[in-house]
């Protein structure tokens, strides 16, 4: 962005997205494994519930005084969207394999900036746009576009990831006004829950034991990937860390690979080597040489993002 400095620590922020998007394929991977066997909304339901209990300990260990915020209309804006954008990705799982839902999920970094301008009115820098560029070019050889996709799966897809874009632009800015991680995301796996719950018990099929871990095991990788993401969005801006959400499609094509047995194409590999050349253009061009060893350096205690 126009006059925005390059965030200290921005190595070890980019280092805990791509920790983080490992966590999102895992629950995205045991979602499609369920083949449209439970309503989505139920789904959702349990995720935003199992990972609201693991986050609840953390955010009531100062006492209830913590989850007093002034920012509460902007918790709501990242809560409403990213809950959507969840329920949208998933619809399009129903739709699609899981390498292409997610490639059209994560078509949110090619929003992010462009969202951020129109919020914040800072000019978009050159090389972000050629960051964004080369990482969508590589999204869109990996998705091989065919028939199928230009249909419903194709709209949830892409319409998940523009609610995706706002989420993630609404956690830039509560991270702006010094939101605690713990506050953030108790308020976005409650509204999360709330909201799900009156549909989630109207369409509610009992799952059996396997199915109740896997469900279980989405939500507890949900959790961990927010707190990872949201702890990285303090080492770096929107506009440096959005552009790495293209790795998840890396994960998930190799997650279908290996778990599922379905192999990539050469279509998918040289669009992985663009996502990777997209998703680092921008901290290259952008990162002096000399400086670039001052980002690895371990932020002293006083530095550490507040829980």
């Amino acid at each position: 962005m126009g006059h925005e400095q390059t965030p200290p620590r921005l190595a070890l922020g980019i280092s805990i997205s791509l920790f983080a998007y490992i966590f999102f394929v895992t629950a995205s991977s045991l979602v499609w494994s369920f083949q449209g066997q439970f309503p989505t909304i139920q789904i959702i339901f349990i995720q935003t519930s199992v990972s609201f209990f693991c986050i609840l300990p953390i955010a009531l260990r100062k006492g209830y005084r913590r989850l007093k915020t002034s920012a509460l209309s902007i918790h709501l804006l990242r809560d409403i969207t990213g809950v959507l954008s969840y329920y949208l990705y998933f619809i399009a799982i129903r739709y699609l394999n899981l390498t292409d839902a997610t490639t059209l999920n994560y078509s949110a970094p090619f929003f992010v900036p462009i969202i951020w301008w129109i919020w914040m009115r800072e000019k978009i820098d050159l090389h972000v746009w050629w960051s964004i560029i080369v990482g969508f070019i590589g999204v869109a050889v990996i998705l091989n576009p065919t028939k199928q996709i230009f249909q419903e799966g194709f709209a949830f897809g892409v319409c998940a990831g523009l609610a995706s874009a706002i989420a993630f632009a609404a956690l830039r800015v509560l991270n702006l006004k010094k939101e605690p991680m713990s506050r953030t995301l108790f308020y976005y796996f409650l509204f999360g829950a709330l909201f799900s719950a009156p549909l989630a018990w109207v369409y509610w099929v009992h799952p059996s034991g396997l199915q109740w871990l896997k469900m279980l095991g989405i939500g507890l990788a949900t959790v961990v990937a927010q707190m990872l993401l949201t702890i990285a969005y303090r080492y770096g801006t929107a506009s440096y860390l959005s552009p790495l959400g293209y790795s998840t499609v890396i994960y998930a094509a190799l997650c279908s690979w290996l778990v599922f047995k379905l192999s990539p194409s050469f279509r998918s590999i040289i669009g992985t080597i663009l996502i990777i050349i997209g998703g680092t253009l921008t901290y290259i061009l952008k990162k002096k040489p000399e400086r670039i060893s001052e980002a690895f350096e371990i932020p002293n205690p006083k530095e550490k993002p507040p829980l």
